[in-house]
């Protein structure tokens, strides 16, 4: 069966606009500081979560870790209004600012 070519255009169409970003690009995005965005992830117990976040200053006081070579962050969750760490490899997508960014 031939699928119909309106239907098979109109995916064609919605998939190029869909944006697809590197893991080292959502870190760009989401390590603006203070600028608010919605993450879409998975706990680690494998349950979905989404929170509208954004980074500030973290918890740790004056000691010094390597977030990023350990592959999380921790973000201000704004809903909880408490910090959440958050594994880099587990995010789904982002919405910043209107736009949505699929992460390889």
């Amino acid at each position: 069966m031939i699928p119909n070519k309106s239907i098979v255009s109109k995916l064609n169409y919605f998939a190029s606009k869909r944006k697809n970003i590197s893991a080292s690009e959502m870190e760009d995005i989401v390590l603006t500081w203070y600028e608010p965005f919605k993450i879409y992830t998975k706990k680690l117990d494998g349950s979905n979560m989404t929170r509208d976040m954004y980074s500030i200053a973290g918890p740790s006081g004056d000691a010094v870790y390597d977030y990023e070579a350990r592959g999380y962050m921790v973000l201000w969750d704004e809903g909880v209004r408490d910090f959440r760490t958050i594994v880099w490899d587990n995010v789904e997508k982002i919405v910043k600012d209107g736009t949505t960014y699929y992460v390889n």
